[in-house]
């Protein structure tokens, strides 16, 4: 085990490059060793014009008084709001003068950028204090309606304003088109060469409005509120006639996020990837351009947690509703904010969303508290330094000792540090591609700026976390306060305090934190994977970023010390506390499908994760909406189709026989959460078993045991034929792979069976259960499948299909949109080598 102190260094406008007692916590075997040992050698698959983003801003300005408690959570006082007008319209948020001298806008190029509109609140803000400074190079200038700078010219943040941010065309160079916030002397590499154009974890991060437009009241009216209201009802949903329209270039590129050089492909020249913005009822439009080259490959973008009921064809999934979008092509994407609260959108082409192709999401709506200040994204990632490519190779090898993957590093809002003087690889065991390997050579900066927030004293913040990486249960706490949860995945929920959160990979949770009443108050938000393998190991499994207060200073680095216990246990928050606002009853006419999730050896001796004996893989060249609503139900058996006809709801039961998390996420609809655990919980027939032994004769013990080995095995056997031959085959004494237990079993009970939690994910502990139920309320074909991008590259998926009768018409020509390019590119411009799931 290494352990480091890294100095302090420089500071990015509030990137800062310090990480006090970064613990880089080995495995047994070393990731560089790991990859020696591979013996992997087949290809891989593969398969890509400028334009603009265009974000419009609207500032809500909230007058509030917050009383700062022992539990800072506990009382969170009623705001009222008010808009400001559209010349003012960048969100306001504060920071001390210390940085205005050396904060600089620059380019590539070296030519001055655009100013940069800055807001500069006073500590009760009304519209005849709005102080506005101009950023042009190192030079600030004050201009003021009539009034003089006073107090508030100490707190000053630097943000997007003036209503609209255009993100530059590849044709105007996105370097130079760009202005963005670079580091202070001494800082070892620039803001661009971290992260590219982004600004997340920096201090010129804006904050958010809590409605877009210029209304003094929500879009979707004063009286609507998530206890009278739920977003996944058609006729609750607002009819706003807006869309909000944006252009995603993607592209490959390199960068340092932790320090280490590697290949990405982003969004926009932007690591996370821009933000997504719109009132719940809105329509979003997205044109995809692909410029993925050097080598080429198609991509496509799913729209996490979007129910897609009014254009299930959006869904963005190669061989569901599309093809992929090919190289040098564009596709434009179109559907409706359905669901309100915190999501984020990815690639889902293979496990190409961990190369840098994700970005978070925000659609306003009604909110389960009050808040005065809308932080935004919190992004919390595993990082690896190899490309996506090498690492699914590893994967679906034979070599058992390469899977699960551990990651390089943790980062927020893309930024964190790696010790360099432990390389991560060597320079031979890079490939981008089947046919290319890169010519990267390592190069690794210590003391790489983390990110940093800004929080106001006496005031409450929503923080919208969001797990957008690879593998790894991220759990998240800030020390010395107390975060009130108000919604998991887009559902509100009934508030409770916590200390930490657990999110596993797609998992969103929003909370409120009341910041206390000293303005100099500066402390770390962390987060960390400390489960190792099972949950998702990294060789650093921690990282911090700052939050600092009014007036505190930004070019020193918080002292504070984490209160909080983490616990290893890969397993979100008891379900007795996470209660939707809105109840809903979950229906009784119901069908059961049992799930069995196992990894085993398939007959070529390549590694595979399947779901009732079969690995997920599907035809990126046909999208089987098209086919299902044809009514042409001839399916491959690798499409992993499970077709539940013309049923009300379906109850799922999956048992986990792996000592591995898996975070299932269901695209299309909210499920209930019925109850999941392991066998040491409530809630399995193994648990159910030890209790009733524990308050029994050691006759009646025996009965008991006997009727509930009996009952498992009904649970795992019935409505699928398969499930036996899966659980057999991962625990027959055979060298077909490894020898794992077999899995916790549900016991049929549910948690709060009136109202249970929903969401559309949920983390299946190792050798765990989880039972889920959803209507079926949405016709058409929609994946589910573990969110772990490696373990669905290995084929952790399926599909469930129902009513084809009864889905929307699919637009003429659609399929055609996307397919035509591609089935071009495939066959006369590229080798498209599949050997992962394809999606």
């Amino acid at each position: 085990m290494h352990s480091k102190i890294l100095p302090v260094a420089a500071l990015a406008a509030g990137a800062i490059a310090f990480l006090p007692d970064q613990l880089a916590a080995r495995e047994p075997i070393s990731k560089l060793q790991r990859r020696q040992y591979a013996d992997a050698t087949s290809p891989l698959w593969i398969s890509s014009v400028p334009g603009t983003l265009s974000t419009h801003y609207a500032t809500v300005y909230i007058s509030t008084t917050t009383i700062c408690t022992a539990d800072a959570s506990t009382e969170l006082a009623p705001v009222t709001a008010s808009v400001s007008p559209s010349s003012t319209s960048a969100a306001a948020s504060s920071t001390p003068a210390t940085s205005l001298s050396s904060l600089v806008s620059s380019s590539e190029s070296g030519a001055p950028p655009p100013p940069i509109p800055v807001t500069v609140p006073s500590a009760s803000v009304s519209q005849s204090m709005l102080t506005l400074a101009t950023v042009t190079s190192s030079t600030i200038t004050l201009s003021n309606e009539g009034q003089s700078p006073t107090t508030s010219a100490a707190a000053i943040v630097y943000t997007y304003g003036g209503g609209t941010k255009n993100m530059p065309t590849a044709t105007e160079g996105a370097a130079s088109a760009q202005p963005y916030c670079t580091l202070l002397p001494g800082a070892p590499i620039s803001n661009y060469e971290q992260v590219g154009n982004s600004i997340w974890g920096t201090l010129c991060q804006p904050y958010f409005p809590q409605w877009l437009g210029h209304s003094h009241s929500p879009p979707w009216g004063s009286n609507t509120t998530v206890h009278n209201s739920d977003a996944t009802v058609q006729r609750e949903i607002p009819v706003t006639n807006i869309t909000r329209s944006y252009t995603f270039t993607i592209a490959r590129g390199r960068i340092s996020a932790d320090g280490v050089l590697r290949d990405v492909i982003m969004i926009n020249d932007q690591f996370p990837g821009p933000v997504i913005e719109a009132n719940w009822g809105d329509w979003i439009e997205v044109n995809v351009v692909n410029n993925i080259i050097e080598p080429f490959e198609g991509t496509t973008v799913h729209w996490h947690g979007v129910l897609q009921r009014t254009s299930p064809w959006m869904d963005g999934v190669p061989g569901g509703g599309q093809c992929p979008i090919a190289p040098g092509h564009s596709f434009s994407y179109k559907f409706q904010a359905e669901v309100y609260g915190s999501s984020w959108y990815h690639a889902h082409f293979s496990s190409q969303f961990t190369a840098g192709i994700s970005g978070p999401m925000i659609v306003y709506g009604p909110s389960s508290l009050p808040y005065d200040i809308d932080v935004g994204p919190v992004m919390l990632s595993d990082w690896y330094h190899v490309p996506y490519f090498s690492i699914v190779e590893d994967v679906v090898g034979s070599n058992f000792s390469l899977i699960p993957p551990t990651s390089d590093t943790v980062l927020i809002n893309g930024r964190g540090q790696f010790d360099c003087s432990s390389p991560s690889y060597d320079s031979t065991d890079k490939m981008l591609a089947s046919n290319l390997e890169s010519n990267i050579t390592w190069t690794c900066v210590d003391d790489a700026p983390l990110a940093a927030f800004r929080f106001q004293a006496g005031k409450v913040h929503r923080l919208r976390l969001i797990n957008h990486g690879a593998n790894g249960v991220q759990k998240f706490s800030i020390d010395d306060h107390t975060m009130t949860v108000i919604a998991n995945d887009m559902v509100p929920l009934q508030p409770y305090n916590t200390t930490v959160v657990t999110l596993g990979v797609g998992q969103r949770t929003d909370v409120l934190v009341t910041a206390c009443m000293d303005t100099t108050t500066a402390v770390w938000m962390r987060t960390s994977l400390p489960g190792g393998e099972p949950c998702g190991g990294s060789e650093n499994p921690y990282t911090v970023a700052a939050i600092y207060y009014n007036e505190a200073d930004v070019h020193l680095a918080p002292t504070s010390v984490s209160d909080a216990t983490f616990d290893t246990l890969c397993k979100n928050d008891p379900l007795t506390e996470t209660i939707p606002a809105y109840s809903i009853t979950p229906s009784n006419n119901t069908f059961t499908q049992d799930l069995s999730l196992a990894l085993v050896l398939n007959s070529t001796g390549h590694f595979e994760f399947q779901i009732n004996g079969q690995a997920w893989k599907v035809n990126v060249n046909v999208p089987l909406l098209q086919q299902y609503a044809s009514n042409n139900m001839t399916f491959e058996p690798q499409w992993n189709i499970f077709d539940f006809g013309h049923n009300k709801s379906v109850i799922v039961n999956i048992t986990n026989n792996m000592p591995l998390t898996h975070p299932f996420h269901l695209h299309g609809h909210n499920f209930y959460v019925l109850n999941v655990g392991d066998n040491s919980t409530a809630g399995s027939n193994a648990y159910a078993a030890a209790q009733h032994k524990n308050n029994s004769t050691s006759d009646s013990a025996s009965n008991s045991t006997s009727n509930s080995t009996s009952n498992s095995t009904s649970n795992s056997t019935s409505n699928s034929t398969s499930n036996s031959t899966s659980l057999s085959s991962s625990q027959a004494p055979t060298t077909r792979g490894p020898q794992f237990s077999q899995g916790a079993t549900w016991d049929g009970t549910t948690i709060r069976p009136s109202n249970p939690q929903r969401r559309d994910g949920i983390l299946i502990p190792p050798y765990g259960f989880a039972a889920i139920q959803f209507e079926l309320e949405n016709p058409g074909v929609w994946p589910f499948h573990c969110h772990v991008a490696w373990h669905l590259s290995g084929g952790q998926g399926m599909m469930f299909a129902y009513k084809y009768d009864e889905m929307l018409s699919i637009p003429a020509g659609f399929a055609e949109e996307t397919c035509v390019d591609w089935g071009l590119f495939a066959h006369d411009d590229g080798v498209v080598d599949q050997i992962d799931s394809g999606a």
